[in-house]
């Protein structure tokens, strides 16, 4: 299991996220890391591989564990300004085998 850490920088005028795509397994977590001290949310369409449609600021600063796979397309929304949003992709997929054949 591996923890991934999605940069977010919200500016005046445009926000920021890296890595775009974050591309990780189901197995893994993943948690979103101010980079200033704006506050963000996170907005999926639907329910989103974590089970909830919104994460607000403390949730998704905290580890969050995908509970489905696929690519998800979600909205990062500055707390301090709502109509500034950018929209990043998160892909999830299983984990390779280690079994042999």
């Amino acid at each position: 299991m591996r923890t991934h850490t999605i940069s977010v920088t919200v500016e005046n005028d445009r926000i920021q996220v890296t890595p775009d795509p974050l591309v990780m397994f189901k197995t893994d977590e993943a948690c979103w890391a101010g980079t200033n001290a704006r506050r963000f949310s996170i907005e999926f369409d639907g329910d989103g591989p974590f089970g909830s449609r919104t994460l607000a600021h403390e949730v998704a600063t905290d580890v969050q564990t995908p509970i489905a796979k696929g690519r998800f397309k979600y909205t990062v929304v500055s707390e301090e300004n709502p109509g500034l949003r950018l929209d990043p992709i998160i892909i999830v997929d299983e984990p390779p085998s280690s079994g042999t054949i």
